[in-house]
């Protein structure tokens, strides 16, 4: 019943709002009306209170660097059905927010107990990305 094409087709959908290019720290601390696109062509809008969050945690030299909304992602790859944050900048801010060191440099594993909090402390500054 499910092949290959539909599989796909359900990510695509789940994912739609996901932005083709994500925006940096910086370009939207500096936007009066911080935003992206969704894949969906919507606009969501991000909360400058959670983008104040996210600067108090990295110095300013990595603002450039850190790509908004940070992407939570699946991986399935791990026992107990972990959610992971990939990217140097990426990680650096996740681990300092929730105390907890990398497995990696470019690479932490988010349990459910942290996934949830850090989409109540950051909903319009993460996004939940489904992969099979």
């Amino acid at each position: 019943m499910f092949n290959d094409r539909v599989w796909n087709k359900m990510f695509q959908t789940m994912n739609s709002h996901i932005p083709a290019l994500r925006p940096s720290l910086a370009d939207l601390m500096g936007s009066k009306e911080p935003s992206y696109t969704g894949k969906d062509g919507r606009t969501y809008h991000v909360d400058r209170k959670e983008l104040d969050v996210l600067a108090a945690n990295l110095e300013k030299w990595d603002w450039p660097k850190l790509k908004v909304p940070i992407l939570l992602m699946t991986d399935t790859n791990y026992e107990g059905g972990y959610w992971k944050v990939i990217g140097r900048t990426e990680v650096k801010v996740i681990s300092k927010i929730i105390g907890r060191e990398p497995e990696r440099e470019d690479e932490i594993l988010i349990f459910y107990p942290q996934l949830m909090d850090l989409r109540k402390l950051l909903p319009t500054c993460t996004n939940s990305m489904y992969m099979p």
